[in-house]
């Protein structure tokens, strides 16, 4: 499972007590998932063997809405429901169900924000977790693919897609001419609705947000870009 034919291997025994410790489903659906082949082999040697496994309960929070990011998960166990509390709806909107394999927390960890919603356990679960110093070395840096203004108009002129993950109020405002909106706290929800045979170029207004986007997309098999400098470097042309 572990071998990587063309740019090195791995010894499964470096790992055999991590794949015991939870099964070795959401490994390999991680090591199959068309982003991890942008990942270094031993990056990605360094990220399972410095990943912490944490048991939960049916109704625990795994992470809260507001808080501080400070840890990437992978769900190993179990099953998660991602809400999201607005002024209108304490008790929080549905935004996505999470099952073995899947991950969350990027969003934070990448734009320096605090935590967009709020993670609970549906089931007893267990998720393996990374810091966010780690995280941000071993799988952000290169998962993600910057562009220039210049080369982002040439993604969309060859028929891709801009993709602005900025608040509806933001994007009403001001837009790139032809952009799509799907603010960054919706992208798991909307996520189906995207073409996997479209190239997207993700836009915010600095570039935080539009790079956690596009690692959640990248994740998931997309050909995302995020835009260097955010909508104003077109402003600058």
């Amino acid at each position: 499972m572990l071998t990587w034919d063309q740019t090195g291997s791995y010894e499964v025994s470096e790992l055999q007590n991590l794949a015991n410790s939870g099964g070795d489903d959401w490994m390999t659906m991680l090591l199959q998932a068309k982003a991890f082949h942008k990942i270094p082999p031993a990056n990605i040697q360094a990220i399972f063997m410095r990943m912490q496994q944490i048991n939960y309960k049916q109704g625990d929070v795994v992470v809260k809405q507001g808080t501080e990011g400070d840890y990437f998960y992978v769900l190993i166990r179990g099953k998660c429901l991602v809400t999201r509390e607005t002024p209108l709806n304490k008790e929080g909107i549905k935004l996505a169900e999470l099952n073995v394999g899947d991950t969350f927390g990027e969003e934070a960890l990448i734009s320096d924000a605090k935590r967009n919603a709020t993670v609970t356990m549906v089931t007893d679960g267990s998720v393996m977790r990374l810091g966010k110093e780690d995280f941000k070395k071993l799988l952000n840096e290169p998962m993600l693919d910057w562009v220039s203004y210049a080369d982002a108009e040439k993604v969309v002129r060859a028929g891709g897609q801009w993709l602005d993950v900025r608040l509806p109020s933001e994007f009403e405002n001001h837009h790139l001419e032809g952009a799509i909106n799907i603010p960054l706290y919706f992208i798991r929800l909307k996520i189906n609705t995207l073409d996997k045979n479209r190239k997207y170029v993700l836009c915010c207004d600095t570039g935080r947000r539009s790079s956690a986007g596009a690692y959640i997309l990248s994740e998931r098999g997309f050909t995302a870009y995020v835009l260097r400098g955010g909508i104003s470097s077109a402003e600058r042309g």
